[in-house]
């Protein structure tokens, strides 16, 4: 009697102990990364991005590497569970200044955004982006471990 009642109590430790790792795991918040802009340039920005925060300690998740709308994804992540998301805005347009705008969403809401602007005097349209991505990388690592940006 004592074996059976020992086993049984053995059994619904570690089924616990399973349920409170697997609990545990899905604690960790991902933060979902998408945008939109021209073609090469907004991977370049998202691979940066994605590069700055996962060696920073954020957990990402690259929706996309293509434009989509934050719309879109925002709806995605409902289905998916996912609840932050830092949406990525790159604009070049030729004889103008580029900007990268960084909104992070929670819950659909947003709690914060940057953004930053190229040089008049870029040599070129990539070298403009590069210079735009070390900015914006710069203003999102101050909001690491804050809200619409977990650790």
């Amino acid at each position: 009697m004592i074996r059976i009642a020992l086993k049984v109590f053995l059994t619904a430790t570690a089924m616990l102990a399973i349920a409170v790792g697997v609990c545990v795991a899905q604690d960790a918040t991902t933060v979902i990364l998408g945008g939109t802009g021209p073609t090469p340039h907004l991977q370049t920005v998202i691979d940066g991005v994605s590069d700055a925060l996962s060696s920073s300690g954020v957990k990402v998740k690259v929706n996309s590497g293509d434009s989509k709308s934050r719309s879109v994804i925002l709806d995605e992540m409902k289905t998916s569970g996912n609840t932050v998301l830092l949406y990525l805005t790159v604009n070049q347009v030729k004889g103008q200044r580029g900007k990268i705008l960084a909104e992070s969403f929670v819950d659909g809401k947003k709690v914060w955004e940057d953004d930053t602007r190229g040089s008049l005097v870029a040599a070129s349209a990539e070298g403009e982006v590069r210079g735009m991505l070390k900015g914006i990388i710069e203003k999102i690592k101050k909001h690491i471990g804050q809200q619409g940006l977990p650790k």
